[in-house]
């Protein structure tokens, strides 16, 4: 959404969705939400009007879906329904860490601009300790909108915590792994979404002039700014970038956790379009990496595909979704060329934009993802070797790398 905020109306409107359609909106930095039979619906401020007039790009309001900043959109049975608010998930990951305290462990890794905690659940079976062992990295919500994102990421945490004494294959992996899981990357996004306006995608920077908000998915460091096609500048556009790389506090805790650590694969969960996406997103030229990343992308759809029948189709995100600059799979795969994913989740409602997940397809969502997690981490355990003759010189190492730009290209 490139309306600035809560003092700008934003309407939902559409353009026919007629051949080349996709190579005429990428270039206006409009908030699209669904291609959905004839129509593509598009999230609109006065700024993007006039875009789309200059652009000759004829559209219509859809009547009835006028998506002021003062509305509130309620799942059933509470403000966001069965979905977590902030503290509904401060709540849950401390519960988890309190029932299982030899496996669960919290960890406050800073805060939100406007002062919430951005939490990270560590799942280890000597969760006290760092040990060289493979590191998985899963994050969720880097854009407020996304409810489904949050989900995923804690219920797989909860599923392993609650699984680690009974299932032999759960034990076995969380043993000789370390599973940080930061399922909520932009908690102020997320309660505005849930208080004031649901199609929010920002984290909410006031970047003055009544203009809101950075693209948190546009603030890593590598490639950041290099066009204005794959970011913006602008703080009006959804994807505006920020004033520099790692100008926000939610994506300066994310860049600290990595430096810290030996992570040796990363999922970032978003919705909606039911893909799997990896390196690189700047351009649509393919990393020396491809045929690995692309392998291991197929597998984790086979495995979601077994489950609901849902396929997630498997491709570089530059080239088969879209370009970006500044996103995270990018900076933790150009720094230390680890598998990086993004999975964007299903959509249920595409007349709405995707981001309407049905509260009772939670479970199912998850249920598709869990095999793929299993194997990713399953995959990560078998293929681990410490990085160093001390493996714990390797967080001077990529802070070393990254200060120095000694970074993939």
């Amino acid at each position: 959404m490139s309306a600035s905020g809560p003092t700008e109306r934003s309407i939902l409107v559409s353009v026919p969705n007629a051949p080349g359609i996709e190579n005429r909106l990428k270039p206006l930095g409009l908030d699209v939400l669904a291609a959905w039979k004839d129509r593509v619906y598009i999230v609109a401020g006065d700024a993007d009007l006039r875009s789309l007039e200059n652009a000759a790009l004829s559209f219509r309001p859809e009547l009835g879906r006028t998506l002021s900043p003062g509305s509130v959109a309620a799942a059933g049975g509470g403000l966001n329904g069965a979905y977590h608010t902030y503290k509904e998930l401060e709540a849950d990951l401390l519960a988890l860490q309190q029932k299982y305290p030899a496996i669960a462990k919290v960890f406050v890794l800073g805060e939100s601009l406007e002062g919430r905690r951005i939490y990270a659940l560590k799942i280890s079976d000597n969760v006290e300790r760092e040990e060289a062992q493979a590191q998985v990295l899963i994050l969720g919500c880097h854009h407020a909108r996304e409810w489904i994102s949050v989900e995923v990421p804690f219920l797989w945490g909860k599923y392993l915590a609650e699984n680690y004494a009974t299932n032999p294959e759960v034990k076995r992996l969380v043993d000789r792994s370390e599973v940080w899981i930061v399922p909520l990357v932009n908690p102020d996004g997320l309660e505005y979404t849930i208080h004031a306006y649901r199609y929010w995608r920002k984290n909410r920077r006031d970047n003055g002039g009544g203009q809101f908000g950075v693209d948190l998915n546009r603030n890593y460091e590598y490639k950041w700014g290099l066009d204005a096609v794959g970011s913006s500048a602008d703080p009006s556009s959804a994807v505006y970038r920020g004033a520099a790389p790692f100008s926000e506090p939610e994506t300066r805790a994310v860049r600290d956790l990595f430096l810290k650590k030996d992570f040796r694969a990363l999922v970032s969960y978003h919705s909606f379009s039911q893909v799997i996406l990896y390196p690189w997103s700047y351009t649509d030229l393919p990393s020396d990496r491809d045929a690995e990343l692309r392998d291991i992308a197929v597998e984790m759809s086979d495995r979601i595909k077994a489950v609901n029948g849902r396929l997630y189709k498997p491709g570089q995100s530059g080239k088969d979704l879209y370009l970006s600059n500044g996103d995270t799979t990018d900076w933790t795969f150009g720094l230390s060329g680890i598998p990086s994913y993004t999975i964007e989740l299903p959509p249920i409602d595409e007349l709405l934009g995707g981001f309407f997940n049905r509260e009772e397809d939670i479970a199912p969502i998850f249920q598709e993802n869990l095999p793929a997690l299993i194997y990713l981490l399953d995959r990560t355990v078998q293929n681990y070797r410490p990085s160093l003759q001390n493996p714990f010189d390797l967080r001077d190492f990529l802070f070393r790398r990254w200060r120095t730009g000694a970074i993939l290209n």
